[in-house]
């Protein structure tokens, strides 16, 4: 996930350098995302047939690409599209495998903890772009932050064992008889809980990807605003592991506490559109807290449903987040661009609605 974070919180310095607009800014976001959304089904293909360690191997390869390839390479805006386009292939890849691997290799009762602990790169990929503002691209310059990630994909290269065989204690039935197994959860529901989750996902995304700007823009400082990412960014991280202890505890993943933590965070997104200063503090940490916090539980809830192929389950589920982190920042950009930052907020939150409007839907057609 850092080349689609660093953009967000190296946002200011890319744009001089590069003439980035904010609708810009949002179709590089949009690219990297979008890459994603029409690869996860295939990759989820793979991951089944090949396994999670090939699938987190090959992911690293193209993420480690991608950085090198805006560090060193991307002087325009072309080519730095190419090299989001490269990223979009390791992010769909890592989260699929990675997915598989927890469903395979972690023992189901400790499988909410792992799926939060998962889940929280998500965030710690914003943390470590929020904090490289005032670090590097304020003293070394931005390259450098995607220049020091490949360090970072390299040595996460270096961890992920060459074969998932040894560590496989949960095996799907297709792996014990060779018969393939049919999704459990009726393919209308999940088509549906992949809308949900796009335009949950979307909408948090907006604020990672723009609470840089939007604050500069008010007012705060670039290293301030940097470093808000980063808390917001934390914000998420706990939540996420915190709420993946609590489900091992209940080993069952409540669809109307998604849609409650959804609710939650459309609340901070009004507070830090009109709230002021302090609304800008207060309302980004709740709306990271809570709008990235349910990601963990929908995921486990996603496996849980769907033992026999979660990989696949989890791909075509997948399509729908990554179709709405590709969507909502060019039109959140294009908003802020053409009438206000303001305006695009209420987008940021229209969207939060209705993703816990069709949660709540799901949730009233599931025995």
């Amino acid at each position: 996930m850092l080349p689609g974070f660093l953009i967000a919180g190296l946002a200011v310095q890319i744009r001089a350098d590069l003439g980035l607009s904010l609708g810009g800014l949002g179709m590089m976001i949009g690219l990297f995302f979008g890459t994603a959304a029409i690869v996860s089904p295939a990759m989820g293909r793979l991951s089944e047939r090949a396994g999670w360690a090939v699938g987190l191997l090959t992911a690293t390869g193209f993420t480690a690409a991608s950085l090198a390839g805006i560090g060193w390479l991307a002087n325009s805006v072309p080519a730095l599209a190419a090299f989001y386009i490269i990223g979009g292939f390791g992010s769909s890849l890592s989260q699929i495998a990675s997915n598989l691997a927890v469903a395979r290799c972690v023992d189901p009762s400790r499988q909410g903890l792992v799926f939060g602990l998962r889940h929280a790169a998500v965030p710690t990929a914003a943390i470590l772009a929020g904090l490289a503002v005032p670090t590097i691209a304020l003293t070394v310059g931005w390259r450098w932050g995607f220049r020091g990630g490949v360090l970072l994909v390299l040595l996460a290269a270096l961890s992920i064992p060459r074969s998932d065989e040894p560590h496989t204690i949960n095996p799907s039935p297709q792996d014990q008889n060779g018969s393939s197994q049919a999704l459990r959860t009726p393919m209308p529901l999940l088509v549906i809980l992949a809308i949900a989750v796009g335009l949950g996902t979307g909408a948090i995304d907006t604020v990672s990807s723009f609470i840089v700007s939007y604050s500069v823009a008010e007012g705060v400082g670039e290293s301030t605003a940097g470093i808000l990412l980063a808390v917001g960014s934390i914000c998420g991280l706990t939540s996420r592991i915190i709420g993946g202890w609590l489900i091992d505890r209940r080993q069952h993943a409540d669809l109307t506490a998604i849609a409650a933590m959804i609710l939650t965070g459309m609340g901070g997104v009004v507070l830090l559109n009109l709230g002021g200063l302090a609304g800008l503090y207060a309302g980004a940490a709740i709306a990271f807290a809570a709008g990235w916090g349910w990601a963990g539980l929908f995921t486990f809830a996603i496996v849980k449903d769907n033992p026999e192929a979660p990989a696949t389950a989890s791909g075509i589920t997948q399509v729908g987040k990554y179709l709405g982190a590709a969507l909502a920042p060019p039109i959140f950009g294009f908003v802020a661009d053409r009438v206000s930052f303001g305006a695009a907020w209420w987008f940021t939150t229209s969207a939060f609605v209705l993703a816990a409007c069709l949660i709540l839907y799901v949730r009233s057609k599931r025995p």
